[in-house]
């Protein structure tokens, strides 16, 4: 159980007098302690001073932004602690203004002991440098969980935060040999405190994707002059030289890369991700227009590529995406196995886009919690033990909480758990809004593959579909999990009022002046409604929270057949690897009952491969939701 989640514990942190010379009758301000450590954050005094000195003036970064002309500058650091390297970053960068006014800045970041947001609020005021970038920062930060995590922020920046212990999130990082490094902030605690901090696996990574060329050699700082750091990088290829410290401190390092040659890491199944062949120009063609097509769309136009949707229906959503309410939640698990870590990355996703969209599609989205009520799938024992294992990683006290609710004349009692309650159709809409009407193509089959041979890359996203038509050989086996929900009309003055959704061993939704229950599973390629499924759905509902609801000609039923894989796991990934006169073929489908929850990270998996860029899943993952896993069990 002590390494359910990889290590990663929210840090433990005390408010100390900082110190003072001696003789000195100055009042000491508090500063930030980490008793996992025993050193402190920063001195508020200098904290700010010794950042712009130690990290952005001794990797020169304020004419090397200035210079800038074409590309993306990007830069890693070995231990967010407090973000304040970062934040001085985000304000040089936004005061530079790079030559390249597309030019974005990919800060990407590790830590294993994230501090809680109400401690980084605090040490933002002590500091003063409250801003729009900490506002921003504070508003997506992760939960304190293992994974990946991408923050937006304005001046086109990126933080990809990284929650793992470093030689995990190293060894785990998923990019190409392409991905090259500008800067380093080798950040942290001294080496005497944390020498997992420094280890062999940080060096070779580092001289991995470091570049000496005309255009770009990589740099680093660090605050330390520990003559094993020295030695160390100087055998990894880098000049390494000493310079006065800040401050109290004789002596720091900084450098830059000239030459070594560095072994690759072992093959494995995410390096079929990392795409050797770059068209000029990248055309794709998505097949279906359910959520898994249009976020891929959405992903991939983010990205200026160009994109075509084509479905064989009469309008988005035209499969099971269609419901009018749909429910995300995390899968939960004691030793938070991979598949929950899946879970929960993808819901970080799917909360980034609708807190972004939500203004604009006001009925997008019902709610952002659910109840669970003890069920087969979790009797109250297995809740009882969930909140004591995931209360103390999320920062929002109520979130992993017992809570009460009323239905009619019982109370039922149920564990609060984040849960994302939207409507199918508004939500596929959102996605592909900004994409042009011309490279939406509705009711357009496609028949064979060989339709499709002038584009770069084709992705399936197709579906129950590829149960009855295979458009590629290699294709993996699905199999069908039928759903029907029930929609009831209700009056005003029959409401349930209810505060969030509830999941139990089926659903109940409200969403405006309509009640959902459901939603039946079954073996079925059958798409048309049936009364007895319905029954069951009304049954349900009534016995278990002691409702009335009857079978009407308001009932509406909806019907969905859900395409799930042998293992849970999702088939987002290449099936081949393509070349100069064939199109890469992709598939991203196989999502189950985790089409919501996991459609957008799985969107970003493939636009991130099909762009360059570094891959928002760990390698163990991305081996997880390959298509070609079959080929290996």
């Amino acid at each position: 159980m002590h390494n359910a989640f990889l290590g990663v514990e929210p840090a433990n942190i005390e408010w100390r007098p900082a110190k003072v010379r001696e003789g000195s009758t100055e009042t000491p301000p508090l500063t930030p302690y980490s008793t996992q450590f025993n050193d402190i954050y920063f001195d508020s005094r200098d904290g700010i001073a010794e950042t712009d000195y130690v990290f952005l003036q001794s990797n020169r970064l304020p004419e090397r932004f200035q210079a800038l002309t074409d590309g993306n500058f990007t830069i890693v650091e070995t231990g967010f602690g407090t973000g304040l390297n970062f934040l001085r970053t985000c304000n040089l960068w936004q005061q530079s203004q790079p030559s390249d006014l597309n030019a974005q800045l990919n800060f990407i970041s590790i830590e294993q002991y994230p501090i809680a947001p109400d401690d980084l609020q605090k040490m933002y005021k002590a500091l003063a440098i409250e801003s729009e970038f900490t506002e921003e920062l504070l508003a997506q930060y992760p939960p304190a969980m293992p994974g990946v995590y991408t923050i937006e922020l304005p001046y086109r920046i990126r933080l990809t935060l990284i929650l793992n212990p470093i030689d995990k999130a190293l060894k785990e990082f998923a990019a190409g040999s392409e991905f090259k490094v500008d800067a380093w902030f080798l950040d942290g605690f001294a080496p005497s405190k944390n020498p997992e901090m420094w280890a062999k696996g940080l060096l070779h990574f580092m001289a991995l994707h470091a570049v000496n060329d005309d255009k770009r050699r990589t740099t680093f700082a660090t605050f330390t002059a520990a003559s094993a750091v020295r030695k160390q990088l100087h055998h990894y290829g880098f000049d390494v030289s000493k310079q006065k410290g800040f401050g109290f401190k004789r002596d720091m390092l900084v450098g830059s890369f000239q030459e070594k040659t560095i072994s690759s890491p072992h093959p494995t199944l995410a390096d079929d991700y990392f795409l050797k062949i770059d068209a000029p120009k990248q055309k794709v063609a998505i097949i279906g227009a359910g959520m898994a097509g249009s976020t891929l769309a959405h992903s991939l136009h983010q990205r200026g590529i160009e994109v075509h949707l084509f479905e064989q229906g009469d309008s988005l959503a035209s499969g099971a995406s269609k419901m009018p309410a749909l429910l995300a939640t995390p899968n939960v698990s004691l030793d938070h196995n991979a598949f929950s870590q899946l879970t929960f990355l993808g819901m970080s996703h799917l909360e980034r886009f609708l807190n972004c969209h939500q203004k604009e599609f006001p009925k997008l989205i019902y709610s952002t919690t659910c109840m669970q009520l003890g069920s087969e799938k979790y009797s109250e024992w297995q809740l009882e033990q969930y909140q004591k294992v995931y209360q103390k990683r999320y920062w929002n006290p109520e979130l992993f909480k017992w809570t009460t609710t009323q239905i009619r004349d019982r109370e039922h009692k149920g564990l609060l758990m984040p849960g994302f309650l939207v409507s199918g159709p508004a939500f596929c809409q959102s996605l592909v809004q900004s994409i042009p009407h011309n490279q939406i193509h509705l009711n357009h089959a496609i028949k064979s593959l060989n339709e499709l041979k002038d584009f770069d890359h084709i992705i399936l996203a197709t579906g129950h579909c590829n149960l009855l038509n295979k458009l590629e050989d290699a294709e993996p086996t699905l199999s069908p999990l039928r759903g029907q929900l029930t929609e009831l009309t209700q009056k005003p003055e029959s409401r349930l009022g209810l505060d969030y959704p509830i999941n139990y061993d089926g659903h109940l939704f409200e969403c405006d002046q309509k009640l959902i229950v459901g939603a039946t599973f079954d073996m079925s390629l059958d798409e048309t409604a049936k009364p007895k499924d319905r029954q069951k759905n009304l049954q349900q509902a009534n016995e278990r929270f002691g409702l009335k609801l009857e079978d009407n000609k308001q009932c509406v039923d909806y019907v969905g057949i859900r395409a799930a894989t042998y293992d849970r796991y999702p088939y987002c990934g290449p099936l081949n690897s393509g070349n100069k006169n064939l199109p890469i073929i992709w598939t991203n489908y196989g999502f189950g009952t985790r089409g919501l929850c996991l459609s957008l990270l799985c969107a970003e998996v493939i636009a991130c491969s099909i762009n360059h860029e570094p891959i928002p899943l760990p390698k163990y993952l991305l081996q997880r939701i390959s298509p070609k896993r079959i080929q290996k069990a």
